[in-house]
Protein backbone atom coordinates (compact mmCIF):
# COMPACT_ATOMS: atom_id res chain seq x y z
CA UNK A 1 0.00 0.00 0.00
CA UNK A 2 1.39 3.62 -0.84
CA UNK A 3 0.29 6.70 0.37
CA UNK A 4 0.53 9.18 -2.02
CA UNK A 5 1.15 13.19 -0.52
CA UNK A 6 -0.11 16.51 -1.62
CA UNK A 7 3.23 18.09 -1.80
CA UNK A 8 3.59 22.07 -2.54
CA UNK A 9 7.02 23.95 -2.28
CA UNK A 10 7.44 27.18 0.13
CA UNK A 11 9.79 29.02 -1.36
CA UNK A 12 10.61 30.17 -4.63
CA UNK A 13 14.99 30.91 -5.29
CA UNK A 14 15.33 30.44 -1.35
CA UNK A 15 12.81 33.51 -0.94
CA UNK A 16 9.76 32.77 1.14
CA UNK A 17 6.49 32.82 -1.13
CA UNK A 18 3.77 34.28 0.92
CA UNK A 19 0.92 31.91 2.22
CA UNK A 20 -1.66 32.67 0.08
CA UNK A 21 0.30 31.65 -2.90
CA UNK A 22 1.32 28.68 -1.47
CA UNK A 23 -2.15 27.60 -0.36
CA UNK A 24 -3.05 28.47 -4.24
CA UNK A 25 -0.15 26.73 -6.06
CA UNK A 26 -1.23 23.52 -7.15
CA UNK A 27 0.16 20.72 -4.84
CA UNK A 28 2.62 17.91 -6.71
CA UNK A 29 1.65 14.31 -6.10
CA UNK A 30 3.48 11.00 -4.69
CA UNK A 31 5.26 9.45 -2.21
CA UNK A 32 7.67 11.44 0.09
CA UNK A 33 11.31 9.38 0.14
CA UNK A 34 14.62 10.64 2.26
CA UNK A 35 17.41 8.72 2.60
CA UNK A 36 21.29 9.07 3.43
CA UNK A 37 23.18 9.47 0.36
CA UNK A 38 26.51 11.07 -0.69
CA UNK A 39 25.52 14.65 -2.48
CA UNK A 40 28.22 15.32 -5.00
CA UNK A 41 26.83 19.09 -4.79
CA UNK A 42 27.86 18.91 -1.42
CA UNK A 43 30.79 16.50 -1.20
CA UNK A 44 29.39 14.86 1.40
CA UNK A 45 26.68 12.12 2.59
CA UNK A 46 22.99 14.04 3.17
CA UNK A 47 19.67 12.68 4.00
CA UNK A 48 17.95 13.43 1.04
CA UNK A 49 14.28 13.95 0.19
CA UNK A 50 12.64 13.19 -2.82
CA UNK A 51 9.19 12.87 -4.10
CA UNK A 52 8.47 9.38 -5.87
CA UNK A 53 5.92 10.43 -8.95
CA UNK A 54 2.11 8.89 -8.72
CA UNK A 55 3.38 7.17 -12.12
CA UNK A 56 6.26 5.66 -11.47
CA UNK A 57 8.11 5.67 -14.92
CA UNK A 58 7.46 9.76 -14.66
CA UNK A 59 10.60 12.18 -14.08
CA UNK A 60 11.17 13.50 -10.62
CA UNK A 61 8.78 16.26 -10.23
CA UNK A 62 10.33 18.58 -7.82
CA UNK A 63 14.81 18.81 -7.44
CA UNK A 64 15.83 16.49 -4.45
CA UNK A 65 15.75 18.10 -0.95
CA UNK A 66 18.76 17.87 0.83
CA UNK A 67 20.43 18.22 4.55
CA UNK A 68 16.19 17.87 5.30
CA UNK A 69 15.03 18.03 8.59
CA UNK A 70 11.58 17.90 9.76
CA UNK A 71 10.67 21.30 10.60
CA UNK A 72 7.04 20.96 11.77
CA UNK A 73 3.99 18.59 12.17
CA UNK A 74 0.57 18.13 13.29
CA UNK A 75 -2.13 15.75 12.49
CA UNK A 76 -2.88 17.88 9.08
CA UNK A 77 0.51 17.11 7.67
CA UNK A 78 4.19 18.57 7.65
CA UNK A 79 6.65 20.41 6.40
CA UNK A 80 10.35 19.26 5.31
CA UNK A 81 13.21 21.51 4.98
CA UNK A 82 16.45 21.70 3.40
CA UNK A 83 18.79 22.67 0.50
CA UNK A 84 17.44 22.15 -3.26
CA UNK A 85 19.80 22.07 -6.47
CA UNK A 86 18.47 24.25 -9.67
CA UNK A 87 20.86 24.69 -12.41
CA UNK A 88 23.86 23.98 -10.09
CA UNK A 89 22.92 26.79 -7.60
CA UNK A 90 21.49 25.96 -4.08
CA UNK A 91 18.73 27.39 -2.29
CA UNK A 92 16.42 26.81 0.62
CA UNK A 93 13.22 24.99 0.15
CA UNK A 94 10.32 24.00 2.47
CA UNK A 95 7.24 21.24 1.23
CA UNK A 96 4.26 21.24 2.77
CA UNK A 97 3.32 17.83 2.53
CA UNK A 98 -0.33 16.21 3.29
CA UNK A 99 -2.11 13.41 2.63
CA UNK A 100 -3.48 13.45 -0.54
Amino acid sequence: MTMHMLITPRRREGAPLPGDEVRRTPPFKGDVEVTSQVMACLGRLAHVARIRPADPLGPEVLPALMDVSLSWMSTNGFVLSGIEDVGGKLYAQSWWCREG
